[in-house]
């Protein structure tokens, strides 16, 4: 077993996985958003809803979105762990605030000018739209705007720097003790403790809960985020024990009967998840999640010419991929082709174009080397 401090886990080859996760993570939101426009229970709430619908591909979508924030929380904690170990806590809040803050001040005026634009052209263009497009036709001819200011899906950054922050506050705060001995936990108390911690914030929000976009942030979010990143700041240590055999099977055995539940308590929408629902949604968000990292460490441990490209792209295709998959989504919103057909159709024309976009603009220019903070695509990791 590796050294106890955060960020201990061994350096390059599991690093190297868990890097290859966190990508795969970012580029599922690709997929994840796309495959909304076809999803039956949000068809009444998301602007690009398409006529052609597949009902059981909310069999896939919603365990899918219980896992690929957390993952992508737990893999935050645990490389500002690593981060902070190597440079220090001015180092880590430099390399957030470079990587993080200008990003989300930048991003969402932008964000919000582009997508509004979309949804009033939209609007105005689609001759079958839907609900939300016939809402927003309805506001503009009455004045409205069209979106209330928010974060949109760069709502991520915004709780990772919350979350630096707060981590700056405890370790300025919290006694040695108390921090040895939290360091100290078991990964058992951690598969009871976290779907514990996370079971009151999912009951309390709507059933599959939403993306927290508000400008202020909420608790809910906060408590089920936040119990991520502090698991993967430090617990990092105990991440190799994921990927033993026993314990990987066991993870999966309880994830896919927590998945189970899941899914029979989830229709129809609820406006308020209630306690069973929210118990389901955060075992199987929990031992999910913590299944997923054990698989990456077996199955992700290796550098491919592919996997190192995904690996440097991934973040700008996240911040970009949403104004271009929702213009593409509307183009064609009017066409008669079957869901098989546009879904796979935007998730390729979406990442094409944003790695287009990356390789152009991005990994060997000047906003690269800001944005990625390497002169060159795939070092070590930080």
């Amino acid at each position: 077993m590796a050294s106890e401090r955060p960020g201990a886990i061994g350096m390059s080859q599991r690093n190297l996985a868990l890097d290859n996760l966190r990508a795969l993570a970012m580029l599922a939101g690709v997929v994840f958003h796309a495959a909304l426009a076809h999803s039956p229970l949000v068809q009444p709430f998301f602007p690009t809803a398409d006529a052609s619908q597949a009902a059981w591909l909310d069999y896939v979508l919603w365990p899918l979105h219980l896992v690929r924030m957390p993952v992508f929380f737990v893999l935050a904690g645990f490389f500002a762990a690593h981060s902070l170990a190597r440079h220090g806590m001015a180092g880590l809040m430099r390399d957030r605030a470079r990587r993080l803050l200008v990003p989300l001040v930048v991003g969402v005026p932008l964000l919000h000018w582009s997508m509004q634009d979309l949804l009033l052209h939209a609007a105005v263009s689609v001759q079958q739209p839907s609900p939300v497009l016939r809402w927003v036709r309805e506001a503009a001819a009455a004045g409205a705007p069209a979106m209330p200011p928010g974060t949109g899906h760069l709502w991520f950054l915004y709780y990772l720097l919350v979350f630096t922050v707060l981590l700056w506050v405890a370790r300025l705060l919290l006694p040695p003790s108390l921090k040895a001995r939290l360091r100290a936990v078991p990964l058992r108390g951690w598969l009871l403790g976290l779907p514990l911690l996370l079971t009151p914030p999912l009951a309390w929000v709507s059933a599959p809960h939403p993306a927290p976009e508000s400008l202020l942030p909420q608790f809910w979010a906060m408590a089920a985020y936040g119990g991520y990143f502090a698991f993967g700041y430090l617990a990092g240590h105990r991440l190799p024990a994921l990927a033993q055999g026993r314990t990987l099977a066991a993870l999966l055995g309880a994830s896919g009967l927590a998945c189970a539940l899941f899914l029979a308590q989830l229709w129809p929408l609820k406006a308020q998840a209630g306690w069973l629902l929210g118990l389901a949604s955060a075992c199987t968000s929990v031992w999910l999640t913590l299944a997923l990292l054990g698989w990456a460490q077996r199955a992700l441990n290796l550098s491919t010419p592919a996997l190192r490209y995904l690996a440097d792209a991934a973040y700008w295709v996240y911040l970009l991929h949403l104004p271009v998959l929702f213009a593409l989504q509307f183009a064609w919103m009017d066409l008669r082709w079957p869901w098989f057909v546009k879904l796979p159709l935007a998730v390729v024309a979406a990442l094409g174009i944003c790695l287009l976009s990356f390789q152009l603009l991005i990994r060997r220019g000047a906003l690269g080397r800001y944005l990625l903070g390497r002169a060159a695509p795939n070092p070590e990791l930080r």
